[in-house]
């Protein structure tokens, strides 16, 4: 696979996926431009067999090292809104998933990460704890904690 098609293929869920790391437009781009170089690089010497969750994991410490590097704990809290120039429908997704994340951010980081790649981004468990750099057995107790506090939280907000 080309990066070209990669990128296409790819770069909306990877921008996700950065974004709900990052909750800043700039630098889920910056951290998105940065991850397909690195994978570009990565391309010219290596035969990759699945891409998605690989492009992931790069994306992932991507922005690991980006923050190691400014020895922040933890990214800025306050984001500028997406500039949608689609119709209503993906308006109210992007609703969706920005509440999704506000929800996400009650709960502990390793937790939210096994969320959005299982159930956002639909990686396997097996990729998902390939990407994170955990044992399966964990990632799974970490997905199913994750799960049952955001029911906690739904359901405290329904009441």
């Amino acid at each position: 696979m080309e990066i070209e098609e990669i990128y296409i293929t790819y770069v909306n869920d990877l921008y996700r996926y950065l974004f709900s790391l990052t909750k800043h437009h700039a630098e889920a781009e910056d951290l998105l431009q940065e991850t397909f170089t690195k994978a570009y690089i990565a391309l010219l010497t290596s035969d990759i067999k699945e891409i998605k969750p690989w492009l992931f994991k790069v994306g992932y410490y991507t922005y690991i090292d980006r923050y190691r590097k400014e020895k922040q704990v933890a990214p800025k809290e306050d984001f500028d809104m997406i500039d949608l120039k689609t119709p209503e429908t993906v308006v109210m997704e992007n609703d969706s998933f920005q509440r999704l994340l506000l929800y996400l951010d009650r709960i502990k980081q390793i937790e939210k990460q096994a969320i959005l790649l299982c159930d956002v981004h639909d990686c396997t468990n097996e990729q998902a704890a390939e990407i994170l750099n955990l044992n399966l057995n964990t990632l799974k107790s970490h997905l199913s904690r994750g799960r049952k506090k955001l029911r906690v939280l739904l359901a405290e907000e329904a009441n």
